[in-house]
């Protein structure tokens, strides 16, 4: 795209964003500066338009832009604009200040980026295959009842109830954790769930006492539910961007639609970096009119889950696209450090 075309069409993508309005060359002469006539706009409108970069919504209106015209507008936009200092501030305090736990974490990321961007935030935990054992111990309930606890290194806990056919004292419940621990720790919970189960079926009889219980409970502990949690803030902002009943009741319809959304989350961890994907680029119709601005949080190299800012295709890429990004590395360092 030369130079002509593509100032004109950024200043369109720029002033519809802004305005919510359709463009018109008039409008876009004392936008650009460039010593263009309106007829001259009109001829580059026309060419942007015959390109499928812009459309008309009615014979006497300016033009909009499509949704091939926010994806070039997002690639070829060259650098982001600078999080401001305020802005910044403000992400490090709130996650500071944060309630200890990962739980806390990405609820208070979610409503983070809602207040941020005043559009929806979204949050995935992590996925199980993701999380890597940083302790695992076993309480004794009662003679046929343990209470398993399981954290992660990116403090997720998981807890279960096992009922067991035979009594045993917490001081070799100990010796157990102690086992696990000494042999799991820092590994990932597939790949120690993966272990147990060949452990398994090595032949019971060369077990001794400790082993054997310490891979039998460990195989009840470590079957864990793939159950990922979604937290979700700012669903008003979907009301005020999405004047058409229609839509709003589509996006309504997403938001409940817990797993195809982190699906779209998760496709944010390969590649790493800041993802967007803008209306029927996503699956499924009820995307139409929406774009959806990803970035994984991470331990380390280990890419855990994503944040994101639901909104509509006229969202303002410019301030959003930084700030999912610099929230999803503060959010990053908050985990490690915790």
């Amino acid at each position: 795209m030369d130079e002509r075309l593509r100032s004109v069409l950024f200043a369109i993508v720029e002033n519809y964003i802004e305005t919510v309005e359709p463009v018109g060359s008039r409008t876009l002469s004392k936008i650009l500066q460039l010593g263009l006539s309106p007829a001259t706009i009109r001829n580059v409108m026309a060419d942007l338009t015959e390109q499928g970069y812009l459309e008309q919504p009615h014979t006497s209106a300016g033009r909009v832009p499509t949704n091939r015209a926010y994806r070039f507008y997002v690639e070829a936009g060259g650098s982001w604009d600078e999080l401001p200092g305020e802005v910044r501030r403000v992400v490090e305090r709130t996650l500071e200040e944060s309630a200890s736990g990962l739980i806390n974490l990405l609820s208070t990321t979610s409503r983070l980026l809602a207040d941020l961007t005043q559009m929806t935030g979204v949050v995935a935990s992590p996925r199980v295959s993701q999380t890597h054992l940083r302790l695992i111990e076993f309480l004794r309930i009662s003679d046929s009842r343990i209470y398993a606890v399981l954290i992660t290194h990116s403090n997720m806990v998981y807890h279960k109830m096992i009922d067991v056919s035979e009594s045993l004292s917490q001081e070799f419940l100990n010796s157990v954790s102690r086992y696990l621990n000494e042999r799991f720790a820092r590994k990932p919970l597939v790949e120690v769930r993966q272990q147990v189960l060949e452990t398994l079926v090595e032949g019971k009889e060369t077990y001794d006492q400790l082993l054997a219980h310490a891979v039998r409970l460990s195989k009840k502990a470590l079957d864990l539910s793939d159950e990922r949690e979604l937290y979700v803030d700012g669903i008003s902002s979907i009301v005020r961007d999405f004047v058409q009943v229609e839509r709003i009741g589509a996006l309504l319809e997403l938001l409940e639609r817990k797993s195809e959304l982190v699906a779209q989350l998760d496709a944010a961890l390969q590649p790493p970096g800041v993802q967007v994907s803008i209306g029927m680029e996503h699956a499924g119709e009820l995307w139409e009119g929406c774009s959806l601005v990803t970035a994984p949080y991470c331990v380390g190299d280990n890419a855990l889950g994503a944040i994101g800012v639901i909104g509509p295709t006229r969202m303002n890429y410019r301030q959003i696209i930084p700030i999912v990004d610099y929230t999803a590395r503060m959010l990053s360092q908050a985990i490690t450090a915790q």
